[in-house]
């Protein structure tokens, strides 16, 4: 493989972060939020997209011309969104939500040549990183919008179980079978019996571990309506959830590894 392993995990990463981040911006309504919640997570989005463009330009090979069609079009897309989204979610607004998700997928399922193992892994990978990271600025917007209720973040803490389970469930499948022969004494595969075992346990603790036990205390803060130190923690859960899946996509770039 002529890309680097940074470029590759770089790539996969702005991607999906910005799939994510789009695919939840509809969990909680604009009507409570108001217009700028939408605007804040679609900047994120377009940022990541853009990064994304330059770091597909610099790999060898770079986007095809569907890949670089679907790309233009999230971005006007979301460019637009930014320009006409109103308080309340229009039927245009989510006739053009529908089909950025759909050219997401599209250009999902294109980006990594329907190769089954990396499309399962970049899915689990964008919805762990898109709910952590959503529900983050959602604890942030309420220093705008004091009033809104818990109940919005305490439902996006339910998501973020749920999906932590389900990529726990198939990580975990993993690593008692293809991962095992990375993990026994005087292994050479990998990066050795050391170093495999130094990775695959801080995915493990920091990945998994830590960004449970951290959500369990946002929840209960949530219930104490204490949301400013609720968003204190959601800082450093995402924290911990892209530490996490930094070194997932690390192992899967190089070794194969969708842990």
């Amino acid at each position: 493989m002529s890309n680097s392993i940074t470029q590759i995990i770089a790539h996969s990463f702005l991607l999906a972060l910005a799939f994510g981040t789009q695919l939840f911006s509809p969990v909680v309504s604009t009507k409570l939020t108001g217009v700028g919640f939408y605007k804040l997570g679609t900047s994120i989005v377009l940022g990541s997209l853009v990064l994304f463009g330059g770091v597909a330009y610099s790999m060898q090979p770079g986007l095809s011309s569907f890949g670089l069609g679907c790309l233009i079009f999230l971005i006007l897309s979301n460019m637009l969104t930014l320009g006409f989204h109103q308080d309340q979610k229009t039927w245009p607004m989510w006739a053009l939500y529908v089909s950025q998700v759909i050219i997401f997928i599209a250009f999902i399922f294109t980006t990594y040549l329907l190769t089954p193992s990396w499309i399962m892994f970049f899915f689990f990978s964008a919805l762990l990183l898109g709910i952590s990271n959503f529900a983050m600025i959602l604890g942030h917007y309420y220093l705008v919008v004091p009033k809104l209720s818990e109940e919005p973040l305490i439902y996006c803490l339910y998501i973020f179980w749920t999906v932590l389970f389900l990529r726990l469930i198939f990580s975990l499948s993993l690593l008692f079978t293809m991962a095992r022969p990375f993990l026994e004494e005087g292994t050479v595969l990998g990066d050795g019996y050391t170093f495999n075992w130094l990775f695959i346990s801080m995915r493990y603790l920091w990945g998994y571990l830590a960004p449970l036990i951290l959500s369990f205390f946002t929840f209960r803060l949530c219930k104490l309506r204490s949301i400013q130190s609720a968003t204190g923690v959601l800082y450093i859960v995402e924290f911990f959830v892209i530490v996490g899946e930094l070194i997932s996509v690390y192992l899967m770039a190089k070794h194969g590894l969708a842990l």
